[in-house]
Parts: structure tokens; C-alpha cells; sequence
């Protein structure tokens, strides 16, 4: 009679026995060798290209959900109340494109960024988001901000605190 132990160490002496032939196998055949490295290489390529793939799709819903919202717009308002209509959606825009994930960060990153533009004094607003903002949101904020260059003393003392 077979008990489970006796099966249990077949099966163990079967997958070592197997893993000393497929090393040796490795270590001595060169075409073995290229063939495991070509499909090592496939499958970097497809991960790479499903990758690739996800984040377009991800960046068309951003863009769609962003459009739906009319937020292509990139008029800054010049009065004190428009001023405070605006900061006040691109804050809600912003926290409710963070509650969707991390798919939907690069638009969080762009309202956020919108809202830091026209709040008066936008360093204690990047204060309050190295709180409560994800690191790789805020970098994406930061990131848009070196690009913008700065434009006011304000956010001059940002580009030295981000130096």
C-alpha cells in the first residue's frame, strides 16, 4: 500500500531529479541556451508592449474623463471670485481623479497643478499636498512646474526649495 508520504517523496526526487537534468541541460547546450534567451527576450517585448499598450488606454480615459468635464480649458480666471470657483473645482477634480487610483494620477497631478497656479500663496498649498498627496503625484506636480518655469516670487522660493 502507497502512502502519502511515499508519494509526496516521489514527487520531490521527481522534480529534483528534473531540475538537475534541466540545469545541466542549460549549462551545456548552447542552442538550449539561446532558445531560453530568445523567449525570455519575447516575453520582456510583450510585457513591454501590453505596458505601453495599458498606459495609452489609461491616458485616453484621462483624456476622455477630462474632456467630459471640460477641463481642456486652460483658461486661467483674473478675478478674485473666478479665482476662487476655479481652485475650489481643481481641488475636487484633483481629489476625486486620486479616490480612482493610480491610473488616474497624471489628471489628479494636472488639476492639482492648475489649482497651485492660481492660489495666492502656493507654498503652503505644496505644504499641504507633501501631507496628503501621493509621492508620485506630487513628483508629477513638481515635474509641471519645473516646466512651467517660474513667474512669480512665489513660486521662485518653490524652484529653490525644489533645487
Amino acid at each position: 500500500m502507497v502512502t502519502t508520504s511515499q508519494v509526496l517523496l516521489g514527487a520531490g526526487l521527481f522534480l529534483a531529479g528534473y531540475a538537475v537534468y534541466f540545469d545541466q541541460r542549460r549549462q551545456r547546450d548552447p542552442e538550449f541556451r539561446r532558445r531560453l534567451r530568445a523567449d525570455r527576450q519575447a516575453a520582456q517585448k510583450l510585457q513591454e508592449q501590453d505596458r505601453l499598450k495599458a498606459d495609452s488606454q489609461a491616458d485616453a480615459a484621462v483624456k476622455a474623463a477630462m474632456e467630459a468635464l471640460g477641463m481642456n480649458d486652460d483658461k486661467v480666471p483674473t478675478t478674485e471670485a473666478e479665482k476662487q470657483t476655479y481652485l475650489t473645482r481643481q481641488l475636487q477634480l484633483g481629489e476625486q481623479f486620486l479616490n480612482q487610483g493610480p491610473a488616474h494620477y497624471k489628471a489628479a497631478a494636472t488639476c492639482l497643478f492648475r489649482a497651485l497656479q492660481v492660489y495666492p500663496d502656493p507654498l503652503k498649498l505644496l505644504m499641504a499636498f507633501q501631507e496628503t498627496v501621493p509621492p508620485q503625484v506630487l513628483d508629477m506636480v513638481m515635474q509641471m512646474m519645473a516646466q512651467e518655469g517660474p513667474k512669480k516670487p512665489e513660486e521662485e522660493k518653490i524652484q529653490e526649495i525644489l533645487d
